[in-house]
């Protein structure tokens, strides 16, 4: 990861973040330039980060993105009603490859309001780093779930 360590290139991220404004109320969604330069610093062949990846979007993300992230879920439709806005498809492969890794994990923790409505709740404050990194490789891994490259 290099000389500051994953702790400290976390807290470096934080700082850019909140440099940056945090959460954005924009028609564009954008992760600042910092976000997006991210990397995960897990490994995506470790059985437990795949395991612990779907647990967390079980507990924070079927609800509106489905079970196989295509969203889906059993609350899409009245989301979409009430924020504006359909929970993505995941799964999509121009959704995949329009989005780096670090971008992912800062829309999970920052979240998404638009119109002073929540599109996508924000996870930062709930949940640590680490398993955000693991709901991003979760994430990354529909799109081969689906049947796509």
């Amino acid at each position: 990861m290099g000389p500051i360590g994953p702790a400290g290139a976390i807290l470096s991220m934080l700082w850019a973040l909140a440099a940056a404004g945090g959460a954005q109320s924009v028609d564009e969604w954008e992760a600042p330039p910092a976000a997006r330069a991210l990397v995960s610093p897990l490994s995506p062949t470790n059985p437990e980060h795949a395991r612990k990846g779907r647990s967390l979007f079980v507990k924070h993300c079927v609800t509106c993105h489905g079970d196989q992230g295509r969203g889906d879920g059993p609350s899409a439709r009245l989301h979409a009603r009430r924020s504006g806005h359909p929970p993505r498809d995941l799964s999509r492969p121009d959704i995949q490859t329009g989005l780096t890794d670090g971008e992912i994990f800062w829309k999970i923790g920052a979240g998404w309001r638009f119109g002073g409505r929540i599109v996508m709740p924000g996870l930062g404050d709930e949940m640590p780093p680490e398993d955000r990194w693991r709901l991003v490789l979760y994430v990354r891994s529909l799109l081969q779930k689906n049947g796509s490259p």
